[in-house]
């Protein structure tokens, strides 16, 4: 296993600035909606279009910390190219995800599908990342060899 260096980090970290730069949109179009409606702080309901906002920016910021860890440890214990891709597409279906529930809630459903696919994909090549690591490291054994070995077709390098 070849050791990273910082410039192996800089998709994954471009990826977590979208994704910083996304929540603050949300949050300045919570702002903008509260001011239109006059709806003051700590409230958290109001006209139904604001009401569907809300939620929608709350369930991304209860995911946040989830898709970043996952994100993370992809990155770090597996594939930065990997993480990036998949973590560019749970950013695009958080979008996806903001404006159709706003919209729509009833078209929420393909976006929240995206961002929970890309989650879970990534928390699986995480747990499996660490797995190899800690197998190699403590046991001398390579699960990734053991596995490309019986499948049809040579790994990417």
């Amino acid at each position: 296993m070849s050791a990273l260096q910082i410039e192996d980090f800089v998709l994954p970290a471009l990826v977590t600035l979208v994704l910083g730069r996304q929540s603050g949109w949300f949050a300045k179009n919570i702002r903008i909606m509260r001011k239109k409606d006059n709806i003051v702080p700590p409230s958290t309901s109001g006209p139904p279009a604001f009401n569907r906002a809300f939620r929608a920016q709350q369930n991304a910021l209860e995911m946040m910390p989830v898709f970043l860890v996952a994100f993370w440890v992809t990155a770090a214990f597996s594939n930065t190219l990997i993480a990036t891709v998949l973590g560019s597409v749970y950013v695009f279906g958080r979008w996806r995800y903001f404006l159709q529930y706003i919209d729509d809630p009833a078209r929420r459903v393909g976006p929240f599908r995206v961002c929970m696919f890309s989650t879970l994909l990534l928390l699986l090549i995480a747990v499996l990342g660490v797995t190899q690591f800690l197998l190699l490291k403590y046991a001398s054994y390579n699960l990734k060899e053991c596995v490309f070995s019986v499948l049809p077709f040579k790994p990417p390098v």
